[in-house]
């Protein structure tokens, strides 16, 4: 599995972003019921959780860039139903 389908796995159980996310040092609220504020809710816990982990080396970089095509399209689907996130900056 890719990170990026880990990603969205975990829109439908976010309990795997909640373990990945505590793993690393991360403390996130429960998460929310509705689909649509699962997906923010997954969408910006990524990016904590790769801040978390930033680093230099190719697997942080690939784990970034399935993170960034995920965000990006959780990103537009939000904005259809009139959720604004900001754009993906860390890489």
């Amino acid at each position: 599995m890719t990170f990026y389908d880990f990603l969205w796995e975990a829109v439908r159980n976010p309990q795997l972003i909640v373990t990945y996310a505590k793993d690393v040092g991360v403390s996130p609220p429960p998460p929310p019921q509705e689909f649509y504020q699962r997906l923010r809710y997954v969408a910006e816990l990524v990016v904590v959780v790769l801040e978390r982990e930033k680093g230099d080396d190719l697997f942080w970089l690939r784990r970034c860039v399935e993170a960034k095509r995920f965000y990006n399209e959780a990103r537009q689907d939000l904005a259809v139903v009139g959720h604004i996130i900001p754009e993906f900056g860390l890489c």
